[in-house]
């Protein structure tokens, strides 16, 4: 049957003119160069997919490692600054007096307390201090005392009158600072935790003045 169906296309190629028998082997050499470069390029175009989609999964594996980078990062800032309600800070009015002795101040500070609040499982306790005729050099180092203090304490209030002549300035300092009511254990919930910050921008450390 075969050779059949050979010998009649043979009959036929041979009853073509030299023109029908260029066409028909333009035709055959197209077929051919199509039977050959078709699945090459096929097999091109599936490694460019491949590639692609490799390229796609190392993106995604990039960004996934950058936020666990991120999430330790933030949650080692946040257990750095949890350690700090380990040691509550002491009354706050012999603190900002110690802190001014430190930085050179040599005269009882007038201390004033602001009522406590609670909320979000902190009591904050809050005090203002004046400090009379005092240089600024004195101010800035009794601030950098504060801040760098080891107890979760943060500076609110600021405020600078000028004195007398020279560098004499009345001054008056608010200090806050966050005692923790109770410890809230961590499980589970940690990673949520770490996603909710980054979704709100939060930063660790003590509630916001």
């Amino acid at each position: 049957m075969i050779l059949g169906i050979f010998d009649s296309v043979r009959s036929a190629f041979d009853n073509l003119n030299d023109r029908e028998r260029k066409l028909v082997g333009i035709l055959g050499a197209v077929a051919a160069a199509m039977l050959v470069f078709l699945p090459l390029w096929l097999i091109a175009s599936a490694i460019t997919d491949v590639e692609d989609e490799n390229t796609e999964i190392r993106d995604v594996l990039r960004d996934i490692s950058h936020a666990r980078a991120e999430v330790a990062e933030r949650r080692a800032q946040r257990e750095a600054a949890e350690r700090r309600y380990d040691s509550p800070a002491p009354p706050l009015g012999s603190f900002l007096e110690a802190k001014a002795r430190e930085a050179g101040y040599d005269r009882p500070l007038e201390v004033t307390d602001q009522p406590e609040r609670v909320a979000s499982g902190f009591t904050r306790r809050h005090v203002r201090a004046s400090l009379p005729g005092v240089g600024l050099r004195t101010v800035i180092d009794m601030m950098t005392e504060v801040e760098n203090s080891p107890f979760p304490v943060a500076i609110e209030r600021l405020q600078i009158e000028h004195f007398q002549a020279g560098d004499r300035y009345n001054v008056e300092v608010g200090v806050i600072a966050f005692d923790r009511n109770e410890r809230s254990g961590r499980g589970d919930d940690d990673d949520d935790d770490d996603s909710a910050m980054m979704r709100r921008g939060m930063k660790a450390g003590p509630p916001a003045p």
